[in-house]
Parts: C-alpha cells; structure tokens; sequence
C-alpha cells in the first residue's frame, strides 16, 4: 500500500481534535473560562496530527493503518521538531498553499510558539505548566486544517 503525503486518514484525525476544541471554546465563552487551557491542549494535539500526516508510512502487518517514520525526535509532541522532519518538498508545499489560504500567515512562527503547548498544557499543577494563554495559540490549528484539506483534496 502506497500512502499518499500528506495523508488524508491523519488528517480526518486531526479535524476531530480541532472540532473539539472549537466546541470546548464555544463553552469557555460561555463563562467557563478554566476550559480555555483544553481548548488550547486538544488545539495542539490537532496541530501535532496535521503535522504528522506529512510523517506517516503504511503498518505492513497491519493493512489499513499507518504508522510514525523513523527517525523522529524522541518527543513527538514538539510541533517544530516534527515541522522540521516533514520532507523538503512537501514543507515547501505546505508553505506554498499556506499562502494561497492566507496569506500572510505566519506559518513557521506559529508553530515554533506552540511547539511545547500540549506538553505543558496538559497538567495545569506542575510548576512548568503553561500560566498564560494567548489567542494566537488557537489559529494555527484552524489554519492548518484549511491548508491541510487544500492539499488532500483531489
């Protein structure tokens, strides 16, 4: 089975996560304002599966599936460390289309500033966990849906 890059199973994925967290900020609007922190933690897990759509291969033993290439840094949850795995051709697509959708937007810069959200968002009472929230931190992933359902759509 031949996998086409980026992958559209992966990114079927990632839209879920990000329907998610759009949802969990309808609510945080409401009122409820502690959830804006899971908002901004289930945003940056769809993140890290839009960019790992780049990075996948098929799971021989298992038809069907897919699965992580090697090679990628021990922490997979790091948005620029996987940004900078994904090949240069398809990070030079990525960018092209990036453009076409907004443009303007900074990619790169986005995915550096959140490139240790879900790590450090994920457990709000440790002392290195994310204290401060920004709106910024809810636009790459949107932004990436855009670009990524661009480039998987025949």
């Amino acid at each position: 089975m031949t996998v086409v890059l980026p992958a559209f199973q992966v990114v079927t994925y990632a839209r879920d996560f990000l329907k998610a967290s759009e949802a969990i900020v309808d609510r945080a609007k409401q009122g409820e304002t502690d959830l804006y922190l899971p908002a901004v933690m289930t945003s940056a897990l769809a993140c890290e599966q839009y960019l790992k759509s780049f990075l996948v291969k098929a799971e021989p033993s298992k038809p069907g599936f897919l699965k992580l290439v090697p090679g990628l840094a021990s922490d997979k949850h790091d948005l620029f460390a996987l940004y900078q795995k994904i090949p240069a051709d398809l990070r030079a697509e990525l960018h092209r289309v990036s453009d076409q959708v907004e443009q303007g937007f900074p990619l790169v810069e986005r995915i550096k500033s959140g490139s240790q959200i879900f790590k450090r968002a994920r457990y709000g009472y440790e002392a290195n966990a994310l204290q401060i929230l920004r709106s910024e931190d809810l636009e790459l992933a949107p932004h990436l849906d855009k670009v990524l359902m661009e480039m998987t759509t025949i």
